[in-house]
């Protein structure tokens, strides 16, 4: 769920790095406190940067309020976890899903879920977003936050054209194996933007499965638009995508989830012992 607030400060201008996470999970696994002192030894990194790592690891709730890891996070990233280093295809797109449905890098669940949907053929510049930020803020945020939010935005997801240190570090961004946003060869004026919005066939169905599972806890009858206002946009699906998914799962899991349609409603039922974690658990180990 969304948080109320709107933030759009907190990274210092650092995009987050694929190993980022699960840097900041080891380090709170021993003991670490990302306001101590040690914090900038321990982790090797200067003092924004911890700062940035620390505002990742709770913009993608890894880290909760309570000051421990996720369950998530306990299961997938640390030594010996279902993917400690992110090199499971569908381990992003589960990341992506909590970034755009937590709400607290507040430019993420306002791209995915509403701004993008205004854009004509899903292409947008910098300019733009920032128009629409500035009214979602009500004007009350400076631009110039505005602005290092949204290259901090563009970084996840793009490598820019640099060379050297620069280039190693956006190639290290977090989404950026996703192909998300890509620019737009032809552009007049200010660099436009293309956001891949599609079937999402790649995304594998344990995957979408549990970001059903999560999104609507103890549920046993979704509408499939109200998936696609949760899932859907945060997994930048379309919705014949997420009715193909949604088919894809009754295949696979015959009996315990079933689509149906009545009256021009769709909906999906599903069976009440069908658990998030047990489906990553055998998504990852087989």
């Amino acid at each position: 769920m969304m948080l109320e607030k709107l933030t759009f400060t907190g990274h210092d201008t650092f995009h987050c790095r694929s190993f980022w996470l699960k840097k900041g999970v080891d380090f709170m696994g021993n003991g670490g406190d990302f306001g101590a002192d040690d914090a900038i030894l321990k982790l090797g990194v200067g003092k924004n940067m911890v700062a940035a790592i620390h505002f990742w690891l709770k913009a993608f709730g890894v880290k909760e309020e309570e000051g421990n890891f996720s369950k998530l996070a306990g299961s997938m990233l640390v030594p010996g976890g279902w993917d400690e280093f992110l090199e499971n295809p569908g381990s992003l797109w589960i990341w992506q899903y909590h970034l755009v449905c937590l709400g607290r890098a507040s430019i993420y669940s306002l791209f995915f879920k509403e701004f993008r949907k205004s854009r004509h053929r899903n292409q947008f510049n910098q300019s733009q977003l920032r128009q629409f930020l500035n009214l979602k803020a009500e004007g009350k945020v400076a631009e110039k936050t505005l602005q290092n939010d949204i290259k901090v935005f563009v970084k996840m997801y793009l490598v820019e054209e640099k060379t050297g240190k620069a280039i190693e570090d956006d190639l290290s961004s977090m989404f950026v194996e996703l192909n998300l946003i890509s620019k737009v060869p032809i552009s007049t004026g200010e660099q436009t933007y293309q956001l891949r919005v599609d079937l999402k066939k790649e995304i594998p169905s344990p995957v979408f499965l549990y970001c059903v599972l999560d999104s609507f806890p103890d549920r046993e009858s979704i509408s499939v638009d109200e998936i696609i206002d949760s899932v859907g946009d945060a997994l930048v699906c379309t919705n014949e995508g997420v009715e193909w998914h949604v088919g894809k799962l009754c295949e696979l899991f015959p009996g315990q989830i079933v689509f149906k349609e009545d009256a021009g409603r769709k909906e999906v039922q599903l069976d009440r012992f069908l658990d998030k974690w047990e489906i990553l658990e055998r998504y990852y180990n087989g």
